[in-house]
């Protein structure tokens, strides 16, 4: 009666609340998300122009290290002697004075510079000059400097500083393995023009590298340094040339293999290289992804508090119900002692009041039908199962008379000790047992038989792993093989076997527990069966019955062939409460 406008009212707040604030939700998050998308390009933008500004000064402080020999005319002078035949017949003065000019000059340049490791002046493969940070270094012998790239370039660019990308020091003995970044260019007459020689410099790599360490912009990122030929002159991080093949556009997305890259970059003028920040896409993905979700706890938690609030309003209507319904199933499990607690003054109490009665009336009937017909089947199975243990005993001590009077006494004591076993697992066991342990009493009854009968008695039996633990009633199974033995074997003066096998087999598409008790005895006519009238044969036929209604008991026998006893009980039966124990 009430639920509809339950209903309505959560229908009514849910447009009127929570729609209006999951829009509300979803526009914040995107205003945040823009905003911060523009201050993080702000950002990396300012970053790239102080970059780019700090980078551009110090290539311009390297070009301006090669024009030191133009400031000074005797420099170049001293250039065009050392590079002409007429050197090599000039006096050491001459030569002393002229190199001590030129490393004057240098040692100026390397000693207030701590980047610049060396600077070189070559003509042609003929070194001029040179002057390092190692006082061992020397020039690498018959180098072909003129087969360099550096050298070409320098050359090819008509007296403008030409700027290597890092590369070894392989002109130097000393330094031969270590990486440099290198400006190099030509000295030329100032005149003619005429080229003289080439000067490079070397500077430390470490420069760049302390240059870009400290950038941060708070995702993983990779900082590329290209030259004008958009070659590679330094990254912070390895990064695959194929992303740069062709030049990716400002602010746009690369792959590279699973992941991508959103790319920032920004010319560094006037030498025409290129800045090149990649920033990983999947974490400021993650970071959109992270204002989402925090966005979507919020609703979340809204949505919750609107529901605990609907819990509370509905718990008033929807209570009683439910404690009704709590009853009625703790009633469908057995607890017949559940009872609906009265505590309201309405319809859901006289339908409360009418439940308990039901409930009372129930376990009443219960108690006067169901309960007394389980006592009288227990009362019926233990008076059944009263009556084999005292024909069991019998036969038992009939044997024992018989090995007395045949003088059998060392067989007699090992047969009293066997009983006695077998008197201690009857007394010290329940009323059911497992079919291993029933198999195992068959194993010991069967050897004392096989005492008494020597070879005329062979027992073969066998028991699958599957069906050891299920539980049958105690004593279900001997006095089988106590007639079949008795009646069976015992007549004949030829040797027997009895075989006693439990396993499981499908019929009519149910699985069944198979219990086999088979003989090749006397054997006897099936319709004289009642005259037969074997105790306990009809007992373990009714104990069975009692145990699992729905079990088969299936008896083959002929005269001169043997008998064959077979049970069948459906392998379901023992995982239900068919007996009570």
């Amino acid at each position: 009666m009430y639920r509809p406008l339950n209903m309505k009212l959560v229908l009514i707040f849910m447009i009127s609340t929570l729609l209006p604030l999951l829009l509300t939700t979803y526009v914040v998050a995107r205003v945040y998300i823009e905003r911060n998308s523009n201050d993080t390009s702000i950002l990396i933008d300012n970053t790239l122009i102080s970059l780019s500004q700090s980078l551009s000064g110090y290539l311009n402080e390297l070009d301006q290290l090669t024009l030191i020999p133009y400031y000074n005319d005797d420099f170049i002078s001293a250039l065009k002697v050392m590079a002409s035949e007429s050197y090599e017949s000039m006096s050491k003065y001459q030569v002393l004075s002229i190199t001590n000019m030129l490393d004057s000059q240098l040692r100026f340049v390397r000693n207030t510079r701590k980047d610049i490791m060396s600077t070189l002046v070559v003509s042609d493969n003929k070194p001029l000059f040179y002057s390092t940070n190692n006082p061992l270094n020397d020039v690498t012998p018959n180098y072909e400097f003129a087969e360099t790239d550096w050298y070409r370039k320098a050359l090819q660019a008509s007296g403008d500083a030409v700027f290597i990308n890092p590369h070894k020091q392989d002109y130097f003995t000393r330094t031969k393995n270590e990486s440099v970044f290198s400006v190099a260019r030509t000295i030329r007459e100032i005149p003619s023009k005429r080229p003289i020689s080439v000067i490079i410099a070397d500077a430390n790599t470490v420069v760049l590298q302390k240059m870009f360490q400290d950038i941060d912009f708070h995702v993983p990122s990779h900082i590329v340094l290209l030259d004008q030929e958009r070659n590679f002159v330094y990254a912070n991080h390895e990064v695959s040339p194929v992303l740069f093949r062709p030049m990716p556009e400002n602010h746009s997305i690369v792959r590279d293999g699973d992941s991508s890259y959103l790319v920032v970059r920004r010319t560094v003028a006037p030498y025409n290289w290129e800045l090149v920040v990649l920033l990983s896409n999947s974490h400021l993905e993650q970071k959109t992804l992270w204002v989402y979700l925090n966005s979507a706890l919020l609703y979340i938690i809204c949505l919750v508090v609107a529901f605990l609030f609907y819990q509370g309003l509905s718990r008033k209507v929807m209570g009683p119900v439910k404690e009704i319904i709590k009853t009625m199933r703790k009633v469908e499990q057995g607890d017949f002692t559940a009872r609906y607690p009265t505590h309201t003054k309405d319809e859901f109490d006289v339908i409360g009041q009418s439940l308990n009665s039901m409930i009372g009336e129930l376990k009443q009937k219960i108690e006067m039908e169901y309960v007394l017909v389980l006592k009288q089947r227990n009362s019926e199975y233990k008076a059944l199962q009263s009556q084999i243990q005292p024909h069991f005993l019998f036969n038992m001590l009939n044997g024992f008379i018989t090995l007395n009077q045949i003088g059998e006494r060392e067989l007699l004591e090992k047969s009293i000790i066997d009983l006695t076993l077998l008197l201690r697992y009857i007394l010290n066991h329940s009323d059911m047992t497992t079919l291993e342990e029933e198999m195992h009493l068959i194993e010991k009854y069967s050897s004392l038989q096989q005492l008494r009968f020597g070879h005329r008695l062979q027992v073969l039996m066998s028991c699958e792993d599957g069906v050891r633990p299920y539980k049958v009633p105690k004593l279900i199974l001997q006095p089988l093989v106590e007639n079949a033995i008795i009646h069976g074997v015992e007549p004949l003066n030829s040797p027997c076997t009895l075989t006693v096998a439990a396993d499981t087999v499908w019929e009519d598409g149910v699985l069944f527990v198979r219990i086999r008790i088979e003989d090749d005895g006397v054997g006897f006519d099936t319709q004289l069966l009642d005259e037969h009238g074997q105790v306990g044969l009809a007992n373990t036929r009714e104990r069975l019955q009692l145990c699992f209604p729905d079990s088969l008991f299936r008896l083959e026998s002929a005269v001169g062939v043997g008998t064959s006893i077979i049970i069948m009980i459906p392998e379901a039966h023992f995982h239900e409460n068919y007996y009570s124990g």
